[in-house]
């Protein structure tokens, strides 16, 4: 053999070696049944990673082989295990507030009127005098309590005669007292507070209590240091034990530069957050420049990042505010004028909320609950495109969840090759089934929670729990799996030919709801290059009884290729 071909086989080897080395992974996950999500549907054995991202995929001896003196290895016990969990649409800074500052008036816990004004008056007695008491009660609560109503003004008068209290029947509808009602500002004849929030009057004009949608009008931020310890450590721990590894964070604009502090000094956190901005339910105050919501340059974009602005177009049709075409069934005191719900954003706001997300490449979310506010939506991302400046991402959220004709769902189609994304919330299968029929009746409730007609007009639901403290169970994301696959629900099994398969229900809340979010190239399958972010289950969801899918647990959540919560 030629002498030079020798000596640079020797070098070349030579200068190999680093390149391997370096090339050696961080930790190898081996021995699991490891669904990539990848285009081919591929299930292999075991995941390498090197600086928090996939670096190859493959059998157990394989990966085992490129793993180094340093390498970790970590058996997964033949577990099965799926792309990291995200949640594509929670209020994580509400979550906590609601978790850990207020009354707890939830049904079932709380059956009745009767116990709500109970604990109410407990903890108006330890509370000092004109300090605020906020208090949570479930969506559709006036259908749940044993009163078939919610506590009013006269009642939260007497259980807090000191204190300013707002009860939330969700978060669309709040129950106000006298001193809430004086210190809002709110007098006879106001029926509109400054941030979109509405009042309801008597036939004399006087307010009755009930405000919609005052979530930026009522004084609810936390203070700096419970802020601190929300994003520092309570959130991530609550949502990892799930099994998530990132999310789409709803924001209050008051409470973004605590985040963008803890972002700047680069601290690391368990989840990954990409967070969708706030500032009035009706988006008034929403900035055409929106830099000051930016993360800070220093802050590292695979941990944070800032990636859209919200806007609520109606209230909510569990509690009877969602915007529809047609009334609502019976009559409440707490309804609106005319019974068909709330219009917070009106055709001309929603049109300019599209066009500052996309001058400013973010993503736009509009909250549409009723089927008139639907077509709010629609039309104001029809209206972008018309125009030719429609952004890469335009979302509705909680798109049919509700409500949803055949007319909107080919509209929804014919965009979603332009940027047109939705985000659902499978859980409330279980929570608001009933409360429809009572409140829209058999016709109108039938149209709500279509995801088969969706996936099969090619759009890609995105999974989110909306988790505000409200229902803090719905931040379980089996039991939004068990309810789209079996279509189980508080009314019975409700529409079963709208059920959808394990796998697309996974996909709801891995690759689809990563691309809801933008970020499908960088999370959402288990890939070469994408962030080594997965979920290892205590069962087979593809081959269990579907029965047993709200009983799945959450055995290790590996974010960045670490282990960050672990079940005891």
């Amino acid at each position: 053999m030629n002498k030079y071909i020798v000596l640079w086989m020797v070098v070349a080897g030579a200068c190999a070696s680093p390149f391997a080395f370096a090339a050696q992974p961080d930790v190898v996950f081996f021995n699991g049944q490891v669904a990539t999500f990848d285009a081919a549907g591929t299930t292999v054995e075991a995941v390498a990673a090197k600086d928090g991202r996939i670096l190859k995929v493959g059998k157990s001896a394989e990966m085992k082989a490129l793993a180094g003196p340093s390498t970790r290895l970590v058996d997964l016990g033949g577990k099965t295990v799926v792309p990291g969990l995200i949640d594509g649409h929670c209020h994580p800074m509400e979550t906590m507030m609601m978790k850990q500052t207020w009354v707890d008036c939830r049904y079932p816990e709380t059956a009745s009127v009767k116990q709500a004004l109970e604990h109410i008056a407990a903890w108006a007695q330890k509370t000092p005098k004109g300090e605020w008491i906020f208090a949570a009660c479930v969506s559709a609560s006036e259908n749940k309590f044993q009163e078939k109503r919610l506590p009013n003004k006269a009642e939260l008068d007497v259980a807090a005669p000191n204190n300013p209290i707002i009860v939330a029947n969700g978060t669309h509808m709040g129950l106000a007292n006298t001193a809430a009602l004086t210190a809002l500002g709110i007098k006879k004849g106001t029926t509109k507070l400054p941030h979109g929030g509405s009042v309801i009057l008597d036939k004399d004009g006087e307010p009755t209590g009930v405000l919609t949608d005052a979530q930026a009008d009522a004084p609810t931020t936390p203070t700096v240091a419970q802020l601190e310890r929300y994003y520092l450590k309570d959130i991530q721990e609550f949502w990892n034990r799930h099994g998530f590894t990132s999310f789409m964070a709803i924001t209050p604009a008051a409470a973004l530069p605590v985040l963008q502090k803890i972002a700047a000094a680069k601290v690391q956190p368990t989840i990954r957050y990409t967070t969708s901005i706030w500032s009035s339910a009706n988006g008034k105050d929403m900035p055409d420049d929106l830099a000051s919501f930016s993360m800070p340059k220093t802050a590292d974009p695979g941990w944070y990042r800032f990636g859209a602005i919200k806007v609520w177009i109606d209230g909510e049709n569990d509690c009877r505010t969602g915007l529809m075409y047609g009334p609502y069934m019976g009559h409440f005191e707490t309804d609106p004028p005319g019974g068909r719900g709330t219009l917070v954003t009106p055709q001309p706001e929603a049109d300019r909320f599209a066009g500052i997300a996309s001058r400013n490449g973010v993503i736009s979310m509009m909250h549409c609950s009723g089927d008139e506010a639907i077509d709010i939506g629609l039309t104001a991302y029809e209206h972008q495109i018309q125009s030719g400046a429609q952004g890469k991402i335009m979302r509705i959220e909680h798109f049919g969840m509700f409500q949803l004709t055949d007319k909107q769902l080919r509209r929804a189609k014919a965009i979603t090759a332009k940027g047109f994304n939705i985000s659902v919330q499978p859980t409330w299968l279980l929570d608001l089934v009933k409360a429809d029929y009572e409140n829209m009746g058999p016709e109108r409730t039938r149209t709500g929670f279509m995801f088969r007609s969706m996936i099969d007009a090619g759009i890609e639901p995105a999974a989110g729990t909306d988790v505000t403290g409200i229902y803090l169970d719905n931040v379980n994301p089996f039991l939004g799996i068990y309810a789209a696959v079996t279509r189980n629900s508080d009314q019975g099994i409700f529409m079963p030919e709208q059920a959808v398969s394990v796998t697309e229900a996974l996909k709801m809340w891995t690759i689809w709801a990563a691309r809801a979010m933008g970020e499908g190239d960088l999370k959402g399958s288990i890939e070469p290059g994408k962030f080594a972010d997965m979920t290892v289950l205590s069962d087979d969801v593809f081959t269990m009884p579907k029965p047993g899918l709200k009983d799945v647990k959450t055995l290790k959540t590996i974010v960045g290729g670490n282990v960050v919560y672990e079940l005891k």
